[in-house]
């Protein structure tokens, strides 16, 4: 019982690649919807992202293929170990208007870019420049 158990084992984790495995698994709180992400023109999220929902209603979105810590690469525990594999976006309340900011490389982790006054447009945020879609 225990090579058979042994074999279906492994058969399971040879059927599944370690990247559709990640795609599956996210930080507590996240899902999986769709985004639309575009700064000066340049399309940099379309389709699948994963996101999160806060209170208030502020929200981030992430392109699919972003990694997570503790989930695809150990927890640094400081900013200078994370690792970022997508473009991703955070918008949220700023007083009585809508602010964000996202990632200009794909690599930083941190906002280089900042948008004040963004208006609601449905499931979307515009401003200068930009417009965060999230349809969940």
């Amino acid at each position: 019982m225990t090579g058979r158990t042994i074999a279906i084992g492994l058969a399971i984790a040879f059927s599944v690649s370690p990247s559709q495995a990640a795609q599956h698994r996210l930080p507590s709180g996240y899902k999986w919807g769709r985004c639309l992400l575009v700064v000066h023109g340049e399309t940099r999220i379309s389709g699948k992202c994963s996101y999160q929902i806060e209170q208030g209603g502020d929200f981030n979105i992430q392109g699919p293929k972003q990694v997570f810590a503790g989930i695809d690469y150990p927890d640094p525990h400081s900013g200078a170990g994370e690792m970022s594999k997508d473009y991703w976006a955070v918008v949220y309340k700023d007083g009585d208007s809508w602010a964000g900011y996202s990632n200009a490389d794909i690599e930083a982790t941190h906002g280089g870019e900042r948008w004040e006054d963004l208006r609601r447009e449905g499931a979307c945020y515009a401003g200068k420049d930009v417009r965060i879609c999230l349809w969940h």
